[in-house]
């Protein structure tokens, strides 16, 4: 049976595109406050530099550092680093975090789960300062057992590595609850959004998955929900599977 659910956070839990819009609108208006640049052409700017700094620094989470990335624009444009890297990053950031809201119906789901004595744990990619910031905005932080960030885990998804790493950790936090029990990989749910980083990553060291697909962009893959009302069902038809 399912002992542990692993969620993954950005666009899983809350839609961060919608949030990552607000975040890059700030970031383009203090451009155009500080150095007179047509917001709309930053715009296009920020949205280039997510490739640029992952192909620049790989499937770790410094790769998805604000202020690394406001440091890479900054230099692009030939403008100064200091002190507009932390502003830029500190603005983008905190307009993000205020635009965030849970996905209908997720923060019942997951206490639903808590009552039921799931462990449950958060698997996300990014460094892991702004994702505890996340989790309490999102007024999870009573919720969640344990998170694993590609920062502390030292890889982002879908290396087999974070997946192993968040086994461990789950583990881990039992121990450290005095509870005797161990969960294997077969015993353990991976719920996010994206099929190449969760899905393929978790079915890797054979754990369950679940697409999390709101927008139904996935109809070919069997495992999936569009509302997080449909969990339990799965639930229901993994336990008996097993």
């Amino acid at each position: 049976m399912i002992k542990a659910i692993i969620f993954d956070l950005d666009d899983t839990l809350y839609d961060f595109k919608a949030a990552h819009r607000a975040g890059a609108d700030a970031w383009a208006a203090y451009a155009r406050e500080q150095f007179q640049l047509p917001e709309e052409q930053t715009r296009r700017e920020i949205e280039a530099l997510i490739t640029e700094q992952a192909e620049k620094m790989g499937p770790i989470a410094a790769s998805h550092n604000r202020v690394l990335r406001a440091e890479l624009w900054l230099s692009k444009r030939n403008l100064p680093v200091f002190p507009h890297a932390t502003a830029l990053a500190e603005r983008y950031w905190q307009t993000l975090l205020d635009a965030m809201v849970p996905q209908e119906g997720a923060v019942e789901m997951l206490r639903d789960l808590q009552m039921r004595g799931f462990l449950i744990g958060i698997g996300t990619n990014m460094t892991a300062y702004v994702q505890y910031k996340k989790i309490e905005k999102l007024g999870l932080g009573d919720i969640v057992d344990f998170i694993v960030t590609s920062e502390e885990c030292g890889v982002d998804k879908p290396l087999r590595h974070f997946f192993k790493y968040s086994a461990k950790k789950a583990n881990e936090t039992l121990a450290r609850a005095g509870r005797a029990e161990r969960i294997e990989m077969n015993e353990i749910l991976f719920v996010g959004d994206s099929v190449k980083h969760d899905l393929e990553g978790a079915h890797a060291v054979k754990m369950h998955a679940l697409l999390f697909d709101p927008a139904g962009r996935h109809p070919e893959e069997e495992e999936r929900i569009q509302r997080f009302a449909e969990l339990p069902e799965v639930l229901m038809r993994l336990s008996a599977e097993m």
